[in-house]
């Protein structure tokens, strides 16, 4: 056995293993960005409001409400739950 088939069963075969690897770990990551946002870089991405129920939005000349809100309400909200 020469140095050369040496090197490439001791150290070709591993590096091509370890190779595969990581790109199957990091390759979709590699080929695109992520479109996630990351602290620290800023916001590109549209602003959008989570609503869990959108049916309760309704539509207004003051602005987006929600049903049943009003000026006279009794909630206190916070930690005690009295919403």
């Amino acid at each position: 056995m020469t140095i050369v088939q040496t090197l490439l069963v001791f150290v070709g075969i591993p590096a091509a293993i370890i190779a595969l690897l990581a790109l199957a770990v990091y390759g979709k990551t590699m080929v695109r960005q992520p479109t996630r946002y990351r602290p620290g870089k800023p916001w590109n991405f549209e602003p959008s409001w989570y609503v869990p129920h959108p049916d309760a939005v309704i539509d207004s000349p003051a602005g987006r409400q929600l049903e049943g809100a009003g000026s006279s309400t009794t909630a206190t909200g916070g930690a005690s739950g009295e919403w």
